[in-house]
């Protein structure tokens, strides 16, 4: 059973959501507090699951008091509940929430939400590690494109096409966009898959607001060096893989979704090497001292892969599912609880990276396929090993320059 604490300073307004979800007393266990005060009481006496606060309070609003939970309680589930007229508000939580809820609060959306972050930790089994991704409020940006973006937006006139041509090179940028974008908050019918859907959708007065909040959009600032790690280089591999998707013959429709899948494949292994250092340099140096995948021996010394840190923190952030999968899986697409059988946005993904790593290490157009970078039972189950010859000169093609 589920332990959650519901935060609001309008009495009718938590009286209503106490009334509204009675029916789901046999699924959670519920507790109503109307002041930052009373949640901070009921918090330190008590374990809870997620939190679920009104955004506008007197004396402790509900930034601070996630700001407090994310401190001291990083495993929680963090959830805004905020009205459509409170969305500036709300944009001063993007730090600190993982996602937001409208008002009034539907019961339904609010027990899928719940159900839905509460099933994602199927994707990072280890508590530690969920706790260390948890407390993320937002992925680190290199210092070039974070100081390129605040430029665009200090212009009187700048518009949303060169401003997404900044955000979709960076791979925490792109993000945060879509955490927003695809949120209660904005209302829309349909999950948002592509950085220029998402800013035509929020505007530029929007993507301001969330620059300018605490903590989102921030340059890179390491605890320290990680020897064998750059982000610079992240995000120039993360790009070209994305080009590189864009190109494979598939569907329009996935083509669209994978090139955002393959932008952030490796979100995790910012999350690691901003947060997790040493276990993450370690990883890193024994991976290449015995020529083994970086994600294969990850497993063994931190418990979990980039894949799943990645998966996860973009899970809480209620990205697209198909997103979630595809970076889950973007190592091992056969094995995927979700696998379609067929060359999906999972599977391209896959390929993608595949072809950009070989690339890079200067692997030859007719060499065999290499298990240390191709899930070669997945290309043959989708029956596209024949391919791979001439999507290999595709990749060829994609190394320089890189940009999606």
């Amino acid at each position: 059973m589920r332990r959650i604490l519901f935060v609001d300073d309008e009495p009718n307004v938590l009286g209503g959501l106490e009334r509204m979800l009675r029916p789901r007393r046999a699924e959670w266990e519920m507790v109503f507090v109307n002041s930052g005060a009373e949640a901070m009481g009921a918090l330190d006496a008590q374990p809870f699951d997620a939190i679920v606060t009104d955004v506008r309070m007197p004396e402790m609003d509900g930034i601070e008091l996630l700001e407090h939970v994310q401190k001291q309680f990083p495993k929680m589930i963090r959830i805004v509940l905020s009205g459509y007229f409170e969305r500036e508000a709300a944009l001063r939580a993007a730090g600190v929430a993982h996602q937001y809820l409208a008002k009034p609060c539907d019961p339904a959306r609010l027990r899928e939400t719940i159900n839905n972050l509460s099933r994602s930790t199927a994707i990072l089994t280890s508590e530690t590690a969920r706790g260390v991704v948890s407390a993320i409020g937002s992925l680190p940006s290199p210092p070039q494109t974070h100081t390129a973006l605040k430029r665009a937006l200090e212009k009187r006139e700048v518009c949303l096409e060169e401003v997404g041509q900044i955000i979709e090179q960076d791979v925490g940028m792109t993000a945060k966009v879509l955490q927003m974008v695809n949120s209660p908050l904005f209302g829309l019918a349909d999950e948002i898959t592509s950085v220029h859907q998402a800013l035509g959708h929020m505007g530029l007065a929007t993507l301001k607001e969330l620059a300018l909040s605490i903590e989102v959009f921030q340059s890179f600032e390491p605890e320290r060096r990680v020897n064998g790690f750059s982000l610079e280089e992240l995000e120039t591999h993360s790009r070209r893989v994305a080009k590189i998707a864009a190109r494979l013959p598939v569907e329009a429709e996935v083509a669209q979704v994978s090139v955002i899948a393959a932008l952030l494949h490796d979100a995790g292994k910012l999350v690691l090497a901003a947060r997790l250092p040493d276990a993450f340099e370690a990883a890193l140096q024994k991976s290449l001292v015995e020529d083994r995948p970086l994600y294969a021996v990850e497993e063994e010394m931190i418990g979990s892969t980039h894949a799943e840190v990645g998966a996860y923190l973009l899970s809480l952030w209620g990205l697209p599912q198909v997103i979630v999968d595809a970076v889950w899986g973007h190592h091992q697409p056969s094995a995927s609880p979700h696998a379609t059988g067929r060359l999906d946005v999972g599977g391209v993904t896959h390929i993608a990276n595949a072809l950009a790593d070989e690339w890079t290490h200067g692997v030859p157009l007719d060499a065999p396929l290499a298990s240390n970078f191709w899930d070669v039972r997945y290309l043959d189950e989708v029956g596209v090993t024949s391919q791979i010859a001439a999507w290999r000169r595709i990749a060829a093609e994609s190394g320089t320059p890189v940009g999606v």
